[in-house]
């Protein structure tokens, strides 16, 4: 008796899978259907030319935040050795050139 509950639950089981495993494909059958009407009347030609300007414009971004990090990162380079220069002549104040005398 049990092992015929067994079969019986293993063959729902199944059944189950199958049902779900159809109902999965109709439902993406669905979705593939709803996205080929969606581009059905596009221009593949201009969505093309399209992507190229797009990565063109990324590409040009790019270059430009390269160049303003750079800038940046010289700049602070800069600061950073005025204010070094500006360390080292607080803590030296009483050294005086040195003159070249001739004798």
């Amino acid at each position: 008796m049990i092992s015929f509950l067994g079969t019986w639950a293993g063959l729902i089981c199944g059944f189950g899978g199958f049902l779900t495993a159809i109902a999965a494909l109709l439902y993406a059958r669905a979705r593939v259907a709803e996205f080929e009407r969606s581009v059905s009347d596009l221009d593949w030609q201009q969505v093309s030319e399209l992507s190229l300007d797009v990565a063109k414009l990324k590409k040009a971004a790019q270059k430009w935040q390269n160049n303003a990090n750079a800038q940046e990162k010289v700049s602070q380079k800069d600061l950073l050795e005025q204010a070094l220069m500006q360390r080292m002549m607080q803590q030296q104040p009483n050294i005086q050139q040195l003159r070249k005398l001739e004798m």
